[in-house]
């Protein structure tokens, strides 16, 4: 038996350690250019590496072993419907009052006096996170913002979805009907491998939707745009108020501003809207298909 048909016909804790030793291959690969990268852009570079090397390329590799067609298996083979897209802009906005309602709430979690080190050291690892992001986020003109666009929010966006949700919630997911702990375990990993515990619900909530999108639609695209959209939005806050640590559309919805009604509101609009999402688009379209399918 050839290498390539072991791997298809492998269970699922095989396919994660295939996909970890790519991963781990690509560390590899790109910690040698890094050892040249130097000035005030080696962040945004190295973010660039980053996401090429330990994501978007080891996600492919994966799915040629997993699938053949890397293409088809993970999803990348359809163009995704603007209504689709609008769709999803349309959630982002409704839902900010609710999620930065969320951010607040987590942000201001304390544990037990019996785990002061681990929340010591979660608290230095936020800390850490927040700097190399303040860091990456002094824009400087207008090309250097375009190019933190595609790095934190195409690359990343497209790496990051290649990954979690279209190789690791697939294989999770496998041919059985388990989609829902296929979404939430790649949610889980998702939110915890960025080491930013007090954004860790946010970012849960988040991966979930992005992996609903997918078993919604079979459209990689869809999660890859909602997630190139939400970190972009990020850069485009940070341009266009001048970096300030404060702002309106942060601010919506939370509990220390006048606003605080808006995030029950927009809990109640984001499921609404989730609802009519999925039955209306998702499930509609999904019938028009099986309808000329069957009349051909």
């Amino acid at each position: 038996m050839k290498l390539t048909e072991y791997i298809r016909q492998s269970s699922v804790g095989v396919k994660l350690i295939v996909l970890l030793i790519l991963i781990l291959c690509g560390v590899f690969v790109i910690a040698i250019p890094m050892l040249f990268v130097q000035g005030e852009y080696a962040l945004l570079i190295g973010m660039y590496l980053q996401n090429i090397g330990m994501f978007i390329l080891p996600a492919w590799f994966a799915a040629m072993l997993f699938w053949g067609d890397a293409s088809r298996g993970l999803h990348l083979n359809k163009v995704p419907r603007l209504v689709e897209l609008l769709c999803i802009v349309l959630l982002y906005f409704v839902a900010t009052p609710m999620f930065n309602r969320l951010v607040e709430w987590n942000e201001s979690i304390s544990l037990p006096a019996a785990f002061s080190g681990i929340e010591a050291w979660m608290r230095q690892q936020e800390e850490a996170a927040a700097v190399v992001t303040e860091q990456l986020m002094q824009i400087k003109s207008l090309p250097h913002f375009l190019a933190i666009i595609v790095g934190i929010g195409v690359l990343t966006g497209m790496g990051e979805e290649m990954v979690f949700r279209g190789i690791l919630q697939q294989v999770v997911q496998g041919k059985s009907r388990r989609a829902h702990w296929a979404v939430w375990i790649s949610a889980f990993l998702f939110s915890a491998i960025h080491l930013q515990f007090y954004g860790f619900f946010p970012r849960l909530l988040l991966g979930a939707f992005f992996g609903y999108l997918l078993v919604w639609s079979r459209n990689l695209w869809l999660p890859i745009f909602g997630h190139m959209f939400n970190n972009s939005m990020v850069a485009c806050i940070s341009y266009f108020t001048g970096n300030a640590s404060d702002n309106a559309m942060e601010a919506l919805g939370t509990a220390q501003s006048s606003t605080g009604w808006l995030a029950w509101v927009s809990l109640v609009a984001t499921a609404l809207l989730l609802y009519l999402f999925y039955k209306k688009v998702f499930l509609a379209s999904r019938g028009i298909k099986e309808t000329s399918s069957g009349g051909r």
